[in-house]
């Protein structure tokens, strides 16, 4: 190779670790965050790391450690209150987590938390969060205890079981997990370290797309409602009932609104829908489906006042009678659907581990637990050969079935945790962990069995002078659940001064 070819090649490695340092490591993260809760996880997640290492400390700090078990328990702001009136100053909660992510991964990412310099830590954990069912989905018909622990090692760092390797600890999955990763897999982690427009590929252009849609697009495509709190609830994708009301604003005056009408609505007849407000009343009817865009009439806005208006629905549409995308397991009357950003003249930015309460998580209040059960199994179990998705939930009820039927063994994940642990006593951090509450329905397939009994044991076992085990398995009610394991947001608020008790008494706030 000639000089010039020499400094060519050069003057392009320049140019390309420049443009990834830049842009990547930089300039992405300082575009507002606009995604809702529980939405673009590992994105959210690498956000929300960067934010609270880029701020100075100036406050004891409380970290949330977990998997979705965690978020979906606690309630970050209202736990901060319930700390600073109890303790008379101020705690800073913060969270460390996202969906799937087991104690092997939370090891694994375990010197950034370090970093962050932490008082305390609270780790709720689960039957989900050590990925049991595995075993019996790579090997049908062999037993946990009997499993080779090396493959359940080496499905635990794949593509498919921890996509979040790539994204946010390449290095350290490379290093600890050398032995149990193939060729390509390890190129893979290596060339995401090194250029992170390659480790990000799979989460830097939703920002992007999104921040692009809240400001020229319709919003009416997207993962999660991040719009206005509706008074009577919208569900986690923007669906109303068949009543809702909101607060005009400016933007609404100005440029009118957009709802979704869909076609199993249209089967009962078109859709008439009525907007009253400040002594007058707006008919629209429409017969066909689509985006619909509604202009709010002048005589709504007198004495240039925006109004309060209230909404209501000629007829409503159920999931379980549509087909194709629309078709789902709920039995919840299901209105029109809002765009994600509804009501706000703009975007709400920072929600990314504030959860707001959903019309879906409310449907359980007042049931009985007959009903409730014929509905979990229906919602959740039914019809297994046309709903592929939710095999991963059978996985899990067998796995806790069969798992009843053997010897405890602690390892993987068990170890993991035992070795975060250990960890956090030598630095002196006080860790709170947390069997936490499950949904007595699934909770009984396995809680009277030696299995169990030994688990406990294993969590117990964890306990030294900075470490505290604490055993809640069964302090919900199942209507306080959606699933197995994760809480209503009713169920999250009972919760809430139960995690504030516990960690006033073990921490040194």
């Amino acid at each position: 190779m000639n000089n010039k070819n020499t400094i060519s090649v050069f003057l392009f490695l320049f140019f390309l670790f420049s443009l990834d340092f830049l842009f990547f490591r930089k300039l992405l993260w300082l575009v507002p965050n606009e995604f809702a809760w529980n939405a673009h996880h590992f994105y959210n997640f690498n956000y929300e790391w960067k934010r609270i290492s880029s701020q100075e400390k100036k406050n004891p700090r409380l970290f949330i450690v977990g998997s979705s078990i965690a978020y979906y328990s606690i309630d970050q702001v209202k736990l901060k209150d319930e700390l600073q009136k109890k303790l008379g100053k101020e705690v800073d909660v913060e969270y460390f987590s996202y969906a799937g992510k087991s104690p092997l991964y939370a090891y694994l990412f375990m010197e950034e938390l370090l970093k962050m310099k932490p008082d305390m830590i609270l780790y709720p954990v689960n039957f989900i969060d050590f990925r049991l069912h595995r075993a019996f989905v790579l090997k049908p018909g062999t037993k946990h205890e009997d499993m080779d622990e090396e493959e359940l090692l080496r499905d635990a760092v794949t593509d498919i079981e921890s996509p979040q390797s790539k994204i946010l600890f390449p290095w350290e999955t490379l290093v600890e997990m050398w032995d149990y990763l193939d060729w390509h897999r390890r190129g893979e982690l290596f060339i995401s370290h090194i250029f992170k427009f390659y480790g990000y590929k799979g989460i830097y252009w939703e920002a992007i797309e999104g921040l692009f849609n809240h400001r020229f697009g319709r919003n009416s495509s997207y993962h999660a409602y991040a719009g206005v709190q509706i008074p009577e609830r919208v569900n986690s994708l923007g669906w109303t009932h068949q009543f809702f009301s909101f607060q005009v604003t400016d933007k609404i005056r100005n440029e009118g609104f957009w709802i979704e009408v869909v076609d199993v609505i249209l089967g009962k007849g078109p859709l008439g829908i009525k907007l009253e407000g400040a002594g007058h009343v707006q008919d629209l009817r429409f017969d066909s489906p689509g985006w619909k865009k509604i202009i709010l009439d002048e005589a709504f806005f007198k004495d240039d006042v925006k109004p309060f208006l209230k909404v209501s629905l000629s007829h409503v549409w159920y999931s379980y009678e549509a087909d194709g995308f629309l078709k789902d397991y709920h039995r919840d009357p299901m209105g029109v659907r809002l765009t994600q950003i509804f009501g706000l003249d703009k975007p709400k930015q920072n929600m990314q581990y504030q959860r707001e309460e959903r019309f879906e998580d409310l449907r359980y209040i007042g049931m009985d637990d007959d009903t409730y059960r014929e509905y979990f199994f229906y919602r959740l179990m039914e019809d297994l050969p046309n709903r592929p998705g939710i095999r991963y939930l059978y996985e899990i009820a067998e796995a806790k079935k069969k798992l009843g039927n053997e010897k405890f063994r602690p390892i993987l994940h068990f170890q993991y945790l035992k070795k975060f642990a250990e960890r956090m006593e030598r630095e002196e951090i006080p860790l709170l962990l947390i069997n936490n509450p499950e949904n007595p329905i699934s909770l009984e397939w396995y809680v009277d069995t030696e299995w169990y009994k030994d688990y406990l044991r294993f969590l117990k076992s964890l306990e030294s002078d900075s470490i505290r085990f604490v055993d809640w398995k069964d302090v919900l009610k199942m209507q306080d659940f959606s699933d197995f394991h994760h809480m209503t947001y009713p169920g999250m608020e009972k919760m809430n001064s139960r995690y504030a008790t516990k960690i006033i008494e073990f921490s040194a706030f």
